[in-house]
């Protein structure tokens, strides 16, 4: 399978060969994608929701009446959860979500994302995705001349570095994301509409491409 070359100029200067083939694109593991994607975005909850319990209610300190002869059930406070104003039983407590998946489910995870977007045909391989002052507009002309849409959809970009003016001229473009190959994960590139990688960072990204079906690399 072969991809073609995006250059700065808007042209397409030579394609990359990519050991993938038809059929592993038709097997894509979408269970599997989505244990992922539940556990990154577990990973990233607040866990702040908190409730009192009868410990923790102020008030209650009292009896509220005798304990017998009133012909009703006996009480010994106010802040009991059967009471108004009362704790909560078994509430929500504060806590950590986050929870970890075996590394080959999340190779195989990145390789499958990878494939989806293979089969869609939104990913694409720049000559080069730096740029030489900070200047928004000039990203937004190049994105343009490569028939995206920024602003009006998710890009992905990987390069193998990150210059600073990489940094300030990509940052003010909403949907834009660029990450080094370490940092790629499936959660990401599921959620991406355009996925881009240059040519710098395609090897490190090739070995996801293609490796076995059991999550090795």
């Amino acid at each position: 399978m072969k991809i073609q070359v995006l250059a700065q100029g808007g042209s397409k200067p030579g394609s990359v060969e990519i050991g993938v083939k038809a059929d592993d694109l038709e097997s894509l593991n979408i269970p599997l994608l989505h244990e992922l994607v539940q556990m990154q975005r577990a990973g990233v909850r607040a866990g702040t929701a908190s409730t009192k319990t009868r410990g923790e209610v102020s008030g209650g300190g009292r009896k509220p009446y005798r304990q017998k002869g009133t012909g009703r059930a006996r009480q010994g406070s106010t802040r009991a959860p059967q009471w108004r104003g009362g704790a909560i039983i078994f509430g929500p407590r504060p806590r950590d979500y986050y929870y970890r998946q075996p590394s080959k489910k999340m190779v195989l995870g990145i390789r499958h994302a990878l494939w989806s977007h293979l089969k869609n045909d939104t990913l694409h391989i720049a000559e080069s995705l730096g740029v030489s002052s900070r200047k928004t507009k000039e990203i937004v002309s190049l994105l343009q001349k490569w028939n995206f849409q920024p602003g009006m959809e998710r890009i992905l970009l990987v390069d193998a570095s990150l210059t600073e003016e990489m940094y300030y001229s990509y940052r003010n473009i909403p949907g834009l994301e660029i990450l080094l190959p370490h940092q790629i994960n499936p959660y990401d590139l599921i959620l991406a509409d355009k996925l881009v990688i240059s040519q710098a960072a395609f090897p490190l990204i090739s070995r996801f491409l293609e490796g076995g079906g059991d999550g090795s690399l």
